[in-house]
């Protein structure tokens, strides 16, 4: 999965060396950047649960910054420019930082997380990459990559330095992780944007990153209004159920010989809560996931009748097959109710929650609020929820 950092450059200077040059593009194109559309906003971008992210106007640009690109890393700034404008006079703090020309005419999207910004903006044209098309779920990004549309150039899990140089796309998105193809890149002159979402806490936080593919596609305004939609139906929902009478929940589920259950501060925890549910974790103050003991979370949580679990489980019989003192649990018996998060799968096994969802926690609030509180949410379709069958 990681591979060393000189291996990437190595791939780089290879390139070079054998004369490889970037695809021919039309004059108009050549910044990168889509022709004719004029000068960019040079007005900074209002973020009102995103804390890991800014966008500052200057003078004649604006500058995106990511506090942690990745965790512990340093933070990053790139200078936004429209395609026709002049270079501008940057300060001396901005002199290294990468200048990026917008609207970008290209897009290599790394994370499964910005492929739905991509096409709620109308933008799907302009993916000319993603990183692993087995982790799509969206049919129509699907059919894009597999017409040619788009290239893969991270299907180890790594940014693939060589691919991504010779196809010399105009700006790529990370994983939020320090990959070691990023040097290699930076020395190519192809910008790479620290794609941070998931260190965001909460939902709305990282829904709200929409705004940034908006500054960067030219669709300030429609990512304004899309998250101002996301923002209105969460909130409402959210507001319905605070009168409720929680509802007791076992949370997630045992894995690698522990149970890691949601903390209540971190996103998971929030949906929980916002949903109207209780667990062992939601009284910890912390932005994770708590390590405990299948034992422990017997003891606390084992009566609960409702089980919001991750799967994959066909049928409850999987989870005697899991661990057989998981049948002890409420949930798993005939008067429980057992869900997990995988009602929609690509054909590769992408799962959407990893993908809408991100972008719409208003449809996940949505479904837990049926399950939790059915009859708020009379006759509701699940998007991203499925009960396991008795079996």
């Amino acid at each position: 999965m990681i591979r060393l950092r000189w291996l990437a450059a190595a791939s780089l200077s290879l390139l070079l060396l054998a004369g490889c040059s970037a695809p021919t593009v039309p004059p108009e194109q050549a910044a990168g950047c889509v022709p004719g559309a004029g000068d960019a906003p040079t007005t900074g971008v209002p973020f009102s649960y995103a804390t890991n992210v800014e966008i500052a106007g200057g003078d004649g640009y604006r500058v995106l910054t990511v506090r942690q690109p990745y965790p512990g890393g340093a933070l990053q700034s790139v200078v936004l420019l429209g395609c026709e404008q002049d270079d501008p006079v940057l300060p001396a703090e901005l002199t290294d930082a990468p200048v990026l020309r917008t609207p970008v005419a290209g897009i290599f999207a790394y994370s499964t997380t910005q492929l739905p910004m991509i096409t709620e903006l109308d933008v799907l044209d302009r993916l000319t990459g993603v990183g692993s098309l087995d982790l799509i779920s969206d049919p129509a990004v699907r059919a894009h990559v597999e017409s040619g549309a788009a290239v893969e150039f991270g299907r180890n899990f790594a940014i693939d330095a060589e691919r991504v140089v010779a196809e010399d796309p105009p700006v790529l998105l990370t994983g939020g992780e320090d990959d070691p193809a990023l040097p290699a890149l930076a020395a190519a002159g192809i910008p790479a944007v620290g794609w941070a979402d998931y260190l965001e806490t909460g939902p709305l936080g990282q829904a709200e990153w929409i705004k940034v593919m908006g500054a960067l596609t030219g669709r300030d305004a429609e990512a304004a209004a899309a998250f101002d939609g996301i923002e209105q139906r969460y909130t409402e929902l959210a507001a319905r159920v605070r009168g409720a009478e929680p509802t007791p929940i076992v949370a997630g589920q045992p894995y690698q010989g522990s149970w890691p259950v949601a903390a209540g501060d971190s996103t998971a925890g929030i949906l929980f809560r916002d949903a109207g549910a209780s667990w062992s974790g939601e009284r910890a103050q912390s932005t994770g996931r708590l390590p405990q003991t299948l034992e422990s979370v017997l003891a606390e949580d084992g009566d609960a009748r409702i089980w919001l679990a991750d799967g994959p489980w066909r049928t409850t019989a999987d989870i005697a097959a899991t661990d057989p003192r998981l049948t002890s649990i409420a949930a798993a018996g005939p008067d429980g109710q057992v869900w997990t998060r995988d009602r929609f799968l690509g054909p590769t096994g992408g799962n959407q929650i990893y993908e809408r969802g991100v972008l719409h926690p208003d449809e996940i609030l949505a479904d837990l609020v049926a399950i939790l509180h059915p009859e708020l949410l009379p006759g509701h379709e699940f998007v991203y929820y499925r009960q396991v069958p008795t079996g």
